[in-house]
């Protein structure tokens, strides 16, 4: 009985990690640094005078738990400075904005126990009508002026 419980949780467990996705994705397209404080990035709209890009990014609020569109926006640029900042950019060129249509899946487990009887239930479901902020933009390294 005890390992069947022990089962249990472990699958409950398993879906629970099949449903988490990285709010952000990075594609290497130049040399990286060691990586710095999402703090110390800098967003640009216009290119700097002078930049080496780094990598390409792009960024979404899913499973932001934001509401409004300035906050959604905002939990965007958060995430695009922290995937710049891990390969060491100290900018980001914004390229594009958009919205998405948020394709959260939620999973839920359950174990209850009875008078010597064991019950589990999973479950599974799609939220519908709701959307994400996205950005796309290019991780870039600004050299200090002297």
């Amino acid at each position: 009985m005890a390992w069947q419980l022990k089962t249990l949780v472990a699958a409950g467990a398993l879906l629970l990690l099949a449903g988490c996705a990285s709010p952000y994705t990075t594609n290497v397209i130049g040399k990286t640094r060691p990586a710095i404080a999402p703090e110390q990035v800098t967003i640009y709209t216009q290119e700097p005078e002078s930049f080496e890009a780094i990598a390409l990014i792009t960024a979404t609020s899913d499973a932001s738990w934001r509401l409004t569109d300035e906050a959604k926006m905002e939990v965007v640029l958060t995430r695009l400075k922290e995937a710049a900042g891990k390969v060491g950019a100290n900018g980001v060129l914004l390229r594009a904005t958009g919205e998405q249509q948020d394709d959260s899946v939620h999973i839920g487990t359950g174990v209850g126990r009875s008078t010597g009887n064991v019950g589990f239930g999973i479950s599974l479901g799609k939220t519908f009508g709701l959307t994400d902020k996205t950005a796309e933009g290019v991780a870039i390294y600004v050299p200090e002026r002297p």
